[in-house]
């Protein structure tokens, strides 16, 4: 198949980036031809658009390597020409193009979900019912209400479109546990020593709640015994080293390498994820993928809460006491944690990228069916 696959930007750091990306490398690697339009499309087949970014939004979008795509739309039509099938995967301005256009030319199409306006709101710095409430609306106007179906991470994402008055198809398909995120045997790093280990993933910002993180640590009893690795880059980078500093084992706040990743999550002892909002959580994923059992922050605005195993892994969101009793208990019982690796590599298995890559493919099959009916 030729898909072309829309996204405002595809080198960017954020969930959605590296979701297109990983769901780009994978049809490729299938036999597909995939064509990117994006501001920083660069490669061969690629289509690049214009770019802007709001002023109000230009540091947090600046570290997360996002622009906002203008739908130019001699690039569209160039980009849809051969086209079998259309993904436009945000619902921005660049979406709204799209989907005019992929519609005027007849061309099969349909949306991803990777998006919720309460990320914009808290990429802005904003705590707002209002903003949000405005944002949900402009999205569905710009794409949710113009597509025949919209492919959806995790079944939270689904009710949360459903909830919103969505009417179309609505197809849940992970974005998957890519090959490399399974349980492997590496070398417990020395800087580890006898401490617990608890891990995190994520662009440092302040809707990712790390700083909650630390606090619970500081919090804990055992705070002299846990090491606490931050890994990412964002905004908040610098506070939290600083905050961090104050603890008495300061943790690891810095961008890892892939291998480092690969061997902290097959060495830790706990993934601890407290994001306020989450369409699915990639980082959730790869923790579950290489069997680092999940403590996670029971938001309602996050799919997360669907990794952890039970009560125990789970910690009222924002709730930085309760958190640190969570914290406390796994120190106490720390040797639960290795025989719960199994149990989380046999949940991580219905989320394998292979499985997911299926399902897309059905998914474009159907849609260019329905279209050419």
């Amino acid at each position: 198949m030729k898909i072309v696959l829309v996204t405002d930007s595809y080198n960017g750091e954020n969930g959605g980036c590296v979701a297109t990306r990983r769901l780009a490398e994978g049809l490729k690697k299938r036999g597909h031809k995939v064509s990117i339009v994006s501001t920083d499309a660069n490669g061969e087949g690629d289509y690049a658009v214009r770019g802007s970014c709001p002023s109000f939004m230009k540091e947090s979008l600046e570290k997360m390597q996002f622009l906002f795509g203008i739908p130019e739309k001699d690039v569209l039509r160039k980009a849809f020409a051969d086209a079998d099938i259309i993904q436009i995967q945000l619902p921005f301005y660049l979406g709204y193009g799209a989907a005019k256009m992929a519609r005027a030319m007849h061309k099969p199409f349909f949306a991803g979900f990777h998006v919720q306006s309460r990320n914009v709101v808290a990429a802005a710095g904003k705590d707002s019912k209002l903003l949000d409430a405005i944002l949900s609306e402009i999205f569905k106007f710009f794409l949710f209400k113009r597509v025949p179906v919209i492919q959806c991470p995790s079944r939270f994402a689904a009710n949360l479109l459903k909830k919103g008055g969505i009417k179309c198809r609505l197809e849940v398909v992970s974005n998957g546990i890519p090959e490399d995120y399974t349980p492997r045997k590496y070398a417990r790093p020395e800087w580890f020593g006898d401490n617990l280990v608890l891990m995190s993933m994520g662009r440092h910002a302040p809707e990712k709640r790390q700083r909650l993180l630390i606090e619970g640590v500081k919090r804990s009893k055992y705070a002299n015994k846990i090491n606490l690795l931050l890994c990412g880059r964002g905004e908040m980078s610098e506070k939290l080293i600083a905050e961090g500093a104050q603890l008495p084992v300061p943790p690891l706040v810095r961008f890892v390498t892939q291998e480092e990743k690969l061997q902290y999550l097959n060495t830790a002892d706990l993934f601890v994820h407290a994001s306020l909002v989450d369409l699915e959580s990639l980082a959730c994923l790869e923790a579950i993928g290489c069997g680092l059992p999940c403590l996670v922050g029971n938001s309602p605005h996050s799919a997360a809460p669907q990794f952890a195993l039970d009560d125990r892994f789970s910690f009222e969101y924002d709730n930085v006491d309760h958190l640190a009793e969570k914290i406390n208990y796994w120190y106490e019982n720390r040797g639960q944690l290795l025989k719960i690796r199994e149990q989380v590599a046999a949940m991580a298995e219905q989320y394998r990228f292979k499985k997911c890559m299926d399902q897309m493919e059905q998914l474009y099959r159907e849609t260019i069916r329905a279209n050419n009916a």
